[in-house]
């Protein structure tokens, strides 16, 4: 039987991604730190789910398929290859754009700004808020610089090599590739968003509040 190798639960979140990093940096732009403030929960949220989902989600979608050793992302370089999840390099950008969506959207819940926000957890990392809020600036810059390279990628696999990235994350099937597996279902990774979804909501809701003076 043929498998997509792409389940719905990372489909839907590479999708949500480019939507919820357009509206966090329109909304930093404009100071809506009300709306800054939810999608950054959601992106949060979303980021440790897709974390989680490298262990416990369809074959492709975990870490071990696609996180390679030095030597063998060199020789894909080198002679390239074709894989049906992500390839060596595909995977190592995959993680590398974890980490940073991670500390962006982590760093932000701890950040401080005088004048137009403070993070829920500011008042808990106390004079470690400056430096975090300084930290979700830069990672900022280089987070644009890596979605810049990421997507150039994707250009250049998609017509130049003629691999249908786009088309496979969108239907879950990568050209005449299957995974040998059936997809872990969507409700398991819609589980794990509510259930750290309420956790981040248990968390905001006891952290204190910073005093006038603060």
């Amino acid at each position: 039987m043929q498998y997509p190798v792409w389940d719905r639960a990372v489909r839907s979140f590479h999708w949500y991604l480019p939507i919820a990093i357009a509206v966090m940096w329109w909304s930093g732009e404009q100071g809506r730190m009300d709306i800054h403030e939810k999608v950054g929960y959601s992106l949060l949220c979303l980021v440790a789910t897709r974390v989680i989902w490298g262990f416990v989600g369809s074959e492709a979608a975990r870490f071990r398929a696609f996180l390679f050793a030095p030597r063998t992302v060199l020789t894909y370089l080198r002679e390239g290859g074709q894989y049906a999840g992500h390839n060596p390099l595909g995977g190592l950008s995959v993680t590398v754009l974890l980490l940073l969506l991670l500390t962006q959207a982590g760093s932000g819940v701890f950040s401080r700004d005088d004048l137009l926000f403070e993070g829920p957890f500011s008042y808990w990392a106390g004079d470690l808020s400056g430096t975090l809020t300084e930290w979700h600036k830069t990672n900022w810059l280089l987070l644009q610089g890596f979605i810049a390279l990421h997507l150039l990628a994707v250009c250049w696999y998609q017509w130049r090599k003629k691999q249908p990235l786009v088309q496979a994350m969108w239907r879950g099937q990568a050209g005449h590739k299957f995974a040998a597996s059936p997809p872990k279902p969507l409700w398991w990774a819609a589980l794990i968003v509510m259930l750290l979804s309420l956790a981040l909501w248990g968390l905001v809701t006891i952290a204190p509040e910073a005093p006038s003076y603060y």
